[in-house]
């Protein structure tokens, strides 16, 4: 009946209209209203119209012809392997930063790949360097007004670009970014700032470059660069000092002051790492207009704080019974979390404690709670009294699964542990849980 190999299913969204129709996770979308799917932007496409004929083949390689009829705009609720249909876009880039070229040997073959692609950056917000990018993707994205990316730039300067990006066709991607900007196409941008390379007069001259792209540059997220203890054979880099941070953090003050009267917005924002080793205050809420680059760690610490402060909002009702929680962080969100601890004070009968996990699986000198793993978790507090349950971010399990970045999972850490664990996502959601755990 159909001859394409079709587009392989990974998951289907509880309650979407897919999940109705009985799809499920396995099966094989071949065609939508006897159309063939090039990729994931033709198929987003598609699936914005509410009446729709779907070609499946199931598990036992039987094809069947559904409709479905849904709210316009509403997403069918398939997710693919590869997530863009066809064949992902690498990047060929070995900037001297990467994390990837960092990461420990022994790990799932999925956390060594690097994507450069402009479709998973439309779509969910990944960084693209545009280095690669041709002239039939840069026109398809101009014709399709493919807007916001999400531009990994670093610097403006052609020979660091070089450099840093260690490829000579670094500069390309400052030519295709102009004319993105230019044809409409919104930008968010990106600069892991590397001391010694791109800091000081090189990134003063990054964002004034960026500034005079006109309002399409919407933002610029400055962040640190990350290292692990893996780095064998790359080039030396260092991490910032706390100093250097308050520096950072007293300069950019100045910018954003400066460029909300020309510009009308802040513009470049600090990720939240540079205030917490400045020991400097997190931004008000209003300061971070609207979080454009959330998702780039510029605001959650602010947004965790809101949450938290809708708690204490709260009234403290006294839980069922006698509950005891541990709350298991790194060393990044330490202060957060005793915030946290003394935020849920209030609730009677219920007793927290904090535990700052060290990052053994990914060494000195990393320090973000979010790269903890299973076995950092197991080697820090096998043999404590845990309490009724343990409460970790959801940033340590990876892509809302069951496991951990070192391939552990969930069940496994309760194994080892003794105890309950359950992954949380800010101080709102971990109220809810210890209430529905422990009773109102």
């Amino acid at each position: 009946m159909e001859k394409s190999s079709g587009h392989d299913i990974e998951k289907v969204s509880p309650g979407s209209p897919a999940y109705a129709a009985d799809i499920r996770p396995g099966w094989k979308l071949h065609r939508i209203d006897n159309q063939q799917i090039g990729d994931i932007i033709d198929y987003k496409i598609m699936e914005s119209d509410d009446r729709l004929r779907l070609l499946v083949q199931d598990e036992a390689g039987i094809f069947r012809r559904i409709r479905i009829i849904k709210p316009p705009g509403t997403p069918l609720g398939l997710y693919f392997t590869p997530p863009t249909i066809s064949i992902m876009h690498y990047c060929v880039n070995r900037c001297i930063f990467c994390f990837v070229e960092q990461n420990p040997t022994g790990m799932r073959p999925a956390l060594y790949i690097k994507d450069d692609d402009y479709r998973l950056s439309f779509l969910y917000g990944n960084f693209i360097t545009l280095n690669r990018l041709t002239e039939p993707e840069l026109e398809r994205i101009i014709r399709l007004q493919l807007s916001p990316l999400y531009v990994s730039v670093h610097t403006t300067n052609p020979d660091l670009r070089r450099v840093m990006f260690g490829t000579k066709k670094a500069e390309k991607g400052l030519i295709n970014l102009a004319r993105l900007v230019d044809s409409g196409i919104r930008i968010h941008a990106q600069v892991v700032l590397c001391p010694g390379f791109n800091t000081g007069s090189e990134m003063e001259r990054t964002i004034s470059d960026l500034s005079t792209m006109g309002s399409n540059l919407t933002s610029i997220a400055l962040v640190p660069i990350g290292l692990t203890g893996h780095r064998c054979g790359l080039e030396p880099l260092r991490k910032f000092e706390p100093r250097e941070a308050a520096e950072l953090v007293e300069k950019i003050s100045v910018m954003q002051r400066l460029f909300l009267k020309e510009r009308g917005s802040r513009f470049v924002f600090l990720a939240d790492e540079f205030y917490n080793l400045a020991g400097a205050e997190y931004p008000a809420d209003s300061e971070y207009e609207g979080y454009p680059q959330l998702e780039n760690g510029v605001g959650l610490a602010r947004n965790f704080l809101n949450e938290l402060a809708l708690v204490e909002q709260q009234e403290a009702l006294p839980l069922a019974k006698p509950f005891s929680v541990t709350i298991a962080a790194g060393h990044a969100a330490s202060s957060l979390m005793e915030l946290l601890a003394a935020g849920f004070s209030s609730i009677d009968q219920l007793s927290i404690r904090v535990e700052i996990v060290n990052n053994e699986f990914f060494g000195d000198p990393v320090t973000v709670s979010g790269l903890l793993t299973g076995s950092d978790l197991i080697a820090a507090l096998k043999g404590k009294d845990l309490g009724d349950a343990v409460f970790i971010s959801e940033t340590l399990l990876k892509d809302e699964s069951n496991f951990f970045l070192d391939d552990l999972t969930v069940n496994e850490v309760e194994s080892a542990l003794n105890a309950s664990v359950y992954a949380v996502n800010g101080p709102l959601d971990l109220h809810s849980k210890i209430r529905g755990i422990a009773g109102k």
